[in-house]
């Protein structure tokens, strides 16, 4: 049983989802966004004629050209940037800017695109450094990127390029080392795993209250100043309510963390923070043997876990057919959330031009979306629960078979990754239903994809985590989810010639690209199957050749103390 005081278990857990929740995922918050940074005339064609040659200020003008539609077609009013949601400025005269909206397009395809790319370098850190080190560089590197943004001009644009892609990226790592969290939590891992993804996705409704603030009068550099500042909560949670390496599963007997941990009495001297890295087990017993308390008993069997028999190597698991079919399963699903996201204002614009008041329309339908994020945090843990909910059903299932004496046609060989078959399967069906809401061009049943896009979202990203919490050993789950981060990230950059595409070709009617999209997400199905025909190969692999063991040292003299050792590579 572990020593973790029930207290200090829950305000990690409470910390963990209220700080995804409010630094993880903002950029998700770009449609909101986007019409901050268009009120401080960021690429606007203005600055290009002017901006260079007179050091335009983004916090030096009270009356400026501000735009207010949000398309290719984009129209200019003069009025100052705190008014930029009054109605009166859709009666403007036009002046077209194509060139910004294509910008920021661009600004945020690279920064969602960097989002996932730096998940590998970052998964690699955190298995190699641990979680304290790196989540200080992360904090560090979070509060730089609100300064860039904070003393970004109209004259230099081109710095939310990098301020954004590093926000995006920080924002990334805190996301991986809370996740771990769930290792707290027994037989709940997956429930909490996904219940901090849900906050990371929600997390882009700070943007929505960035936009009001910036409405009411706050200026755009002091929101982001407050925002440097408020890192520092970053650095104290870092030492005080996570642990130096990881989180080990299962937890060891007398397993404490954060540097106010109590130390263990019976080992003076030996202070030793258990984790799963290659050196745990080394380290105990040299503590032990500097204190002449070493005694260590018979090897005993011990039966290897299904990732740990079959994936012992990182490079066993990049090869695995599974995960080739689960790149395409992720990397597609993510791409169509991605682009409505990146393209929400022209898409909006084009369906609210019938509009007479198309100005307020898509105004209105802007804080709506931003509105339903919240709720992310609420949808998230739906999809723990339910692979929960299934994990202990065949459980059950299998022990009841067993006590009528009959074959099971489940075996635990299996019994996680069948639960993720039952994720996946929905998270597609989802996908598609909300493919379709996308393609109809009518404007009330966009409410309905607004509710769609959060609960897949929640459940894309909340499944993608626990797959690898599951199906692969946990010292390479940070390398292993960022592999998969990594491949997305490539993926993700058709984002921008998908938006050339739909502006130039299509004239800027995104539905041609959307029915494209949703024959992919409706082609994801094909990892779910491939996963149900794997799971029923495990099971007839550990029926024929029962479980795989290894012999490995367990007890020790003081049977309080578990040493954490890793299996030997099979």
């Amino acid at each position: 049983m572990s020593q973790v005081p029930p207290i200090k278990k829950w305000l990690t857990f409470v910390t963990g989802v209220l700080e995804c929740l409010l630094f993880g995922g903002l950029i998700f918050g770009w449609a909101s966004l986007v019409i901050v940074l268009k009120g401080e005339n960021f690429f606007s064609c203005s600055s290009v004629v002017n901006g260079q040659e007179n050091g335009l200020s983004n916090s030096s003008a009270n009356t400026t050209v501000t735009p207010v539609i949000f398309s290719n077609e984009t129209r200019f009013t003069t009025l100052s940037p705190k008014n930029i949601s009054d109605a009166d400025s859709c009666a403007a005269p036009e002046n077209k800017c194509p060139y910004q909206d294509e910008q920021l397009s661009l600004v945020f395809t690279i920064a969602s695109a960097c989002l996932s790319f730096m998940a590998l370098p970052n998964g690699i850190l955190y298995d190699k450094f641990g979680t304290r080190k790196t989540r200080i560089a992360a904090s560090v590197m979070y509060a730089i990127a609100m300064l860039m943004t904070a003393f970004t001009t109209v004259a230099s644009s081109e710095v939310l390029f990098a301020s954004m892609c590093i926000m995006a990226a920080s924002g990334g790592y805190l996301l991986i080392t809370n996740m771990q969290i769930g290792n707290l939590f027994g037989d709940k891992r997956s429930t909490v795993i996904t219940l901090v993804n849900g906050a990371f996705d929600s997390s882009s409704f700070v943007f929505l209250v960035v936009l009001k603030i910036y409405e009411g009068g706050v200026s755009f550099k002091a929101i982001f100043l407050f925002y440097s500042v408020a890192t520092s909560l970053l650095l104290l949670r870092s030492l005080f309510l996570l642990p130096n390496k990881q989180f080990p599963w299962p937890l060891p007997q007398d397993y404490n963390y954060g540097i106010c941990r109590a130390k263990n009495t019976r080992l003076p001297g030996a202070d030793v923070e258990l984790n799963h890295n290659h050196d745990a087990g080394e380290l105990q017993q040299e503590a032990l043997m500097s204190n002449g308390n070493a005694q260590q008993n018979e090897e005993e069997e011990e039966e290897v876990s299904t990732p740990e028999l079959y994936y012992p190597t990182f490079m066993k698991g990049l090869k695995s057919g599974m995960f080739y079919t689960h790149i395409f399963w992720f990397s597609v699903i993510q791409l169509r959330n991605y682009f409505f996201m990146g393209t929400f204002n022209p898409w909006m614009t084009k369906l609210a031009e019938d509009n007479e008041s198309s100005c307020d329309t898509v105004i209105r339908y802007t804080e709506a979306f931003a509105i339903t994020q919240l709720f992310g945090v609420l949808c998230a843990p739906m999809n723990g629960l339910i692979m929960d909910m299934y994990r202990n059903y065949v459980t059950k299932k299998m022990v009841q078979d067993k006590q009528a004496g009959i074959e099971s046609a489940y075996t635990k060989a299996s019994l996680d990754l069948r639960s993720c078959v039952v994720a996946f399967s929905l998270t597609t069906f989802l996908g598609v239903l909300f493919s379709i809401c996308v393609v109809i061009p009518i404007l009330p049943i966009q409410y309905l994809s607004f509710v769609l896009q959060v609960i897949l979202r929640s459940f894309l990203y909340g499944g993608n985590a626990t797959f690898f919490a599951v199906g692969y050993p946990s010292r390479h789950f940070g390398k292993m989810l960022g592999a998969d981060y990594g491949a997305g990230s490539i993926i993700l950059m058709l984002q921008y010639p998908m938006f050339l595409l739909t502006v130039g070709t299509f004239g800027g009617d995104p539905a041609p690209v959307n029915i494209i999209l949703l024959v992919l997400t409706a082609l994801t199905i094909i990892h779910p199957v491939y996963l149900y025909f794997h799971c029923k190969w495990l099971d007839r692999q550990y029926r024929e050749n029962g479980p795989q063991t290894v012999k490995k040292p367990r007890k020790m003299e003081d049977e309080n103390l578990l040493v954490v050792d890793q299996v030997s590579t099979i």
